[in-house]
């Protein structure tokens, strides 16, 4: 049996225990046992925590662990039963976009100045070629595209942009960058725009940063149009979009079926009280966000062929990116992240 049907049978019985445990009033568990299964899925984790690891050997292994002792727990435990039927698991919008809006407004608010501000600097360092900062951000207009915290904003503004505007869905998801950017008199500005409708004109833009966004909309198609369309012609774009296959991604899939029973702020803070870092928040909206499609390399490539752009996948500097540690040839690598692990493209208008 291959090592991904093994996993894919474990994972299978890691859902239903925890199904189990929140239908007994052990959510806390819950938390724990995603939190200490997913934070081991990505790179940084397995390839740097053990000497010569094969991280898909090595995450089977910790999931028949986390299995044993969910089985333990409720045959052992008598818990205080917790109820969510009055709880904010129920008072999310009523349209996908506006829950997951408010899934990402709600996970922006544990990034801090330092977050905002340096080290988003320092990522976008890591996963763009220095060319493309020199010829694409330094003296540049720039639109963030679902800019979310503001952070990506602040940084590309660091890095040179001679201004950089960021649109998000919702006003409270970049409420505190913009009051540092108006605090510290920042070439930075932010305005709540669909990114599928953008209120910009023709041309307005020398670069379009859309990281991490146009998946969680109704149509990455449609997001492209509007980035061709307010791109000037001598323009360039950085995309990123979740890739395809792999047990890190299976595994998002099958963990937002147990978090259906949890409500956001319950599992924010349990892992507030365990000390998870705040950059780190994030992880929740694999747990929770209903807008997710996930696409194949040679998916996105006709995509961007349909719509007129030349395009160049680049890969990560970032060693907690997906896509490096496939091109590191880190064992299995293709077993846990996919094909391509993540999409990276710098994209620009067909001549």
């Amino acid at each position: 049996m291959s090592i991904k049907k093994q996993y894919n049978g474990y994972l299978a019985e890691f859902v239903k225990l925890c199904k189990k445990m929140n239908k007994k009033g052990m959510p806390y568990m819950t938390v724990m046992l995603n939190h200490e299964l997913f934070r081991y899925l990505y790179p940084l984790e397995p390839c740097t925590s053990f000497k010569n690891c094969d991280p898909a050997r090595f995450i089977v292994q910790h999931i028949k662990r986390l299995n044993r002792l969910a089985e333990d727990y409720l045959k052992s435990v008598s818990p205080y039963r917790v109820d969510f039927s009055k709880s904010y698991l129920f008072r999310f919008g009523a349209g996908l976009e506006k829950k997951t809006s408010d899934i990402y407004s709600d996970l922006w608010k544990y990034f801090d100045d330092r977050t905002l501000t340096r080290e988003s600097a320092t990522l976008i360092r890591s996963r763009l070629p220095e060319n493309i900062i020199k010829n694409y951000i330094r003296g540049k207009t720039i639109l963030d595209m679902g800019c979310g915290s503001g952070r990506y904003t602040i940084a590309l503004s660091a890095m040179g942009a001679k201004k950089a505007v960021g649109v998000d869905f919702q006003k409270k998801s970049y409420a505190d960058a913009q009051k540092y950017c108006e605090r510290k008199g920042l070439p930075v500005f932010f305005k709540e725009a669909d990114c599928l409708k953008l209120p910009f004109a023709k041309s307005s833009f020398d670069f379009v940063f859309s990281n991490g966004v146009l998946h969680h909309t109704r149509s990455i198609e449609k997001g492209l149009a509007e980035i061709k369309r307010v791109l000037k012609k001598s323009g360039g774009v950085f995309l990123y979009l979740y890739a395809k296959g792999g047990i890190f991604w299976d595994t998002r899939v099958a963990m937002r079926r147990i978090f259906k029973d949890i409500p956001l702020h319950y599992t924010q803070r349990v892992l507030d009280m365990i000390g998870m870092p705040a950059n780190r928040f994030i992880f929740c909206d694999s747990w929770y966000v209903p807008i997710e499609t996930l696409t194949k390399k040679a998916g996105a490539e006709k995509m961007f062929r349909d719509f007129g752009f030349e395009f160049e996948k680049i890969v990560s500097g970032n060693p907690m990116d997906m896509d490096n540690a496939i091109m590191k040839g880190i064992k299995d690598a293709r077993v846990m992240w996919g094909e391509s692990g993540e999409h990276r493209y710098i994209l620009r208008q067909r001549s």
